[in-house]
């Protein structure tokens, strides 16, 4: 198996991912040009930077997600990373990537090579563990508040690493703009249809949701008779588009915008895999920053 077979992640669906972010840092720059803002650029979750992503990491912390390996012709596709720093009209000032595995972060220090005049830095650390330190401390290291920048970050995780904390902490600093892949393919995996998930999973679920509520949102008590005169329930679980419903309305309760119609992505068998969603987190600016999103995502 060649290198480029066994590195390559998704298909189709990743393409249009990848051209939505396209869209939209493209448009985000644009409308930004005349602002005084420091811009940065985050990606959390940046792979090695090549054309294609590693699928070695794919089952770390991200329970049953072997549908999301469809083998369906990638193509030659750039990386989130290369279409952030290739904008030019309106340059990021700072491009952060981040990346837990070591070999990986070593490759993303080959960017430094091929864009010498981009501010690039490199993070080997844990996403979740990196952004609500950033987020926190953004202030002091750039020594302007978060009212004199804005920031894009794009969290593009295998499965369910994504924190709901590390959501807070980006919707807190008010000038941030997030694109999220929300892993529906592993979560409808770990929520059975007929019964309430172990508590391992229950643990993996309140960490993405940041809270139990989804235990009374997602599933209901279904009834039914029983031979003895009397009557048994039984938990019965939502469908997919309630689990999707779920995240997005606890998106509205912390950002100032959200994109109320995420893209959805399915694979070779028509199985949903993961949703797009956007929120923009200054109040300002959001409803400009959604009526772009809207506009890619809708294509």
């Amino acid at each position: 198996m060649t290198s480029t077979a066994m590195n390559q992640f998704g298909g189709a669906w990743t393409q249009r991912k990848l051209e939505i972010l396209r869209g939209y840092l493209n448009s985000y720059t644009t409308a930004l040009k005349q602002q005084p803002f420091t811009l940065t650029y985050v990606d959390a979750f940046a792979g090695t930077g090549d054309n294609v992503r590693n699928s070695s990491n794919a089952n770390q912390g991200t329970p049953l997600l072997a549908d999301a390996f469809d083998h369906e012709t990638a193509g030659d596709r750039k990386s989130s990373a290369r279409l952030a720093l290739e904008v030019t009209d309106r340059p990021f000032d700072q491009f952060v990537f981040v990346e837990q595995n070591p070999a990986y972060a070593r490759e993303l220090h080959k960017l430094k090579a091929d864009f010498p005049t981009r501010d690039i830095r490199i993070e080997q650390a844990d996403s979740n563990a990196f952004l609500q330190k950033w987020c926190a401390n953004r202030n002091q290291e750039f020594r302007v508040p978060w009212s004199g920048q804005r920031a894009l970050i794009f969290l593009d995780p295998f499965g369910t690493q994504v924190d709901w904390q590390t959501i807070e902490c980006i919707a807190d600093t008010k000038s941030v703009d997030l694109w999220i892949l929300f892993p529906i393919s592993a979560l409808t995996r770990i929520l059975p249809k007929e019964r309430e998930p172990n508590e391992a999973y229950a643990d993996t679920i309140d960490r993405v949701y940041g809270s139990q509520e989804w235990r009374n949102e997602l599933y209901h008590k279904q009834t039914q008779p029983t031979l003895f005169e009397g009557e048994m329930g039984a938990a019965v679980r939502s469908d997919q588009q309630a689990i999707v419903d779920l995240y997005l309305r606890n998106l509205k309760s912390i950002f100032a915008g959200v994109a109320p119609s995420p893209k959805w992505f399915y694979n070779s068998h028509n199985s949903p895999l993961f949703t797009f969603m956007f929120a923009a987190s200054n109040p300002k600016g959001a409803s400009i920053a959604v009526r772009i999103a809207n506009s890619r995502l809708g294509k």
